[in-house]
């Protein structure tokens, strides 16, 4: 293995280590909030946060991006300028954020979400700050100092929200969390990276960065646009407390599928590697696709297990509602897993248009669901519109297969023998254990294809065992 390859395969380590412990603090954090401060407030921090976390995500527009992938070394006064850029688009963002205030006000009927909403603002400014550090570590492969600053401003986080919860400050206990969160990576990254940033300002030079970071950004902002469907229709349509149990199914379906994130931020390196190698490339992105669903697909069914119980216990009986939506946001977090990697394999061919298009329709049909069935159906409306919104991988994957191939026909039958189980928790009596029907029989498959294929000699190494998971995770982070 040559430097490079060595050097993903830690990144990719640190990534998934950074992931893993990421999920277990802030699933710790999500826990004691949600028990202590209450299904009305989580759902009110949760509607505050969905709206600027989104104008956070728009502050980089794409810049440092640009900074990593520069065939250029970037130099002290190109990072200072992306940095000028990126906060002069930060207090344009806060400006408009504050400027609508009239208009959400009258969309959701009370000025009870304001104060904390003008508050969480300050956090853009602070995201974009981050934004050029960052981007100077992830350029060295220094990952190690990239996951100890994030995974230690979540920490922080779970210290001053569970600390304020505890002293009953209701919805201020994560809004408070929140700021030390994007203060602890602004100037941990500014820290680490050593850079001492100035204001400056090149008209060459904002326009190449400006004009590489919103055509690349693009199908992730548009992307990141469903992040507004809970807040926005939830909220306005089934109320606060309906948010925070669609946030609460969301979180936690999210968080079992943190295995897409990190394989996701390094798909795009590791495939523009075998790029040439288009066989390779095309095999790499099918094991890796079958990785993440057999990752996937055991984690959520071991939750619909466990969750009946645990619920009640964990968080009280009345943050069981958040269940009747969990196997419709899973069902979705399952099939998106089937076309992540693909686009990403997408984004090194130079097709990226063909993953806004698709990202465009899904957004839209997942608010034009939302809108539909929200009024009538409630939270599960909200669900129904997810599986509606799945639709618009179709047009994906036929375009985007005669790019980047891949078989569906076994990726497809995993994914469809992972689903039913995920509905038994909707189900009452005998009907429960037959909808997991399905997964037993493709388990029983498998291990009777391992037993037939296994070698007649007991010291002949076997065939499936070449095709091990531990390989095929070894085979993707190290192609």
């Amino acid at each position: 293995m040559d430097n490079v390859s060595m050097l993903h395969s830690k990144a990719g380590l640190y990534l998934a280590i950074r992931y893993g412990l990421g999920i277990l603090v802030s699933c710790a954090n999500m826990f004691v909030l949600t028990r202590w401060i209450g299904p009305h407030n989580y759902g009110l921090f949760v509607t505050v946060l969905g709206l600027t976390a989104f104008l956070a995500t728009l502050a980089r527009a794409g810049i440092d991006t640009y900074l990593i992938r520069a065939e250029f070394e970037p130099d002290e006064r190109v990072y200072s300028i992306a940095t000028t850029l990126i906060m002069s688009f930060s207090l344009l963002l806060v400006g408009v954020g504050v400027s609508v205030v009239p208009l959400l006000t009258r969309w959701y009927g009370n000025h009870e979400f304001l104060l904390p909403y003008l508050v969480t603002l300050l956090t853009v400014p602070l995201a974009g700050l981050a934004g050029p550090p960052t981007a100077k570590l992830e350029r060295e492969l220094n990952f190690r100092a990239v996951a100890s600053i994030e995974l230690g401003g979540q920490i922080l986080a779970l210290l001053v929200s569970v600390t304020l919860a505890w002293l009953s400050f209701g919805v201020w206990a994560p809004v408070a969390g929140l700021l030390a969160w994007q203060l602890c990576a602004a100037s941990g990254a500014l820290i680490m990276a050593k850079l001492k940033l100035r204001p400056a300002f090149d008209i060459a030079a904002t326009r190449r960065m400006i004009s590489f970071g919103f055509g690349y950004s693009a199908s992730l902002r548009v992307w990141q646009l469903r992040s507004l469907v809970n807040p926005l229709l939830v909220g306005r349509f089934a109320g606060t407390e309906a948010v925070a149990f669609v946030a609460l199914a969301m979180r936690v379906a999210e968080g079992l599928g943190f295995i897409r994130i990190a394989a996701g931020r390094l798909a795009i390196a590791s495939l523009s590697r075998l790029r040439p190698d288009r066989n390779r490339f095309q095999s790499t992105l099918q094991r890796a696709l079958k990785l993440q669903i057999l990752s996937l697909g055991p984690l959520f069914c071991i939750f619909v297990l466990v969750a009946p119980v645990v619920f009640p216990v964990a968080l009280g009986v009345r943050w069981m509602i958040s269940l009747q939506v969990f196997p419709f946001v899973a069902t979705g977090v399952l099939v998106n897993s089937l076309y992540n990697l693909q686009a990403s394999g997408l984004f090194v061919l130079g097709e990226q248009w063909i993953v806004l298009r698709a990202y465009i329709l899904h957004v839209l049909l997942l608010t034009l669901g939302a809108f539909l069935l929200l009024p009538g159906l409630g939270i599960v409306g909200y669900g129904c519109a997810e599986l509606c919104a799945c639709a618009a991988y179709a047009a994906f994957h036929v375009r985007a297969n005669r790019m980047a191939e891949v078989s569906y026909r076994k990726l497809g039958r995993l994914v469809f023998a992972f689903l039913p189980p995920l509905f038994s928790l909707l189900m009452r009596g005998a009907w429960r254990f037959a909808f997991w029907i399905p997964v037993i029989m493709v388990a029983g498959s498998a291990i009777w294809d391992h037993i037939r294929k296994a070698p007649s000699r007991p010291n002949e190494p076997s065939a499936v065992a070449h095709a091990s998971i531990p390989a095929l995770s070894s085979d993707f982070f190290d192609a």
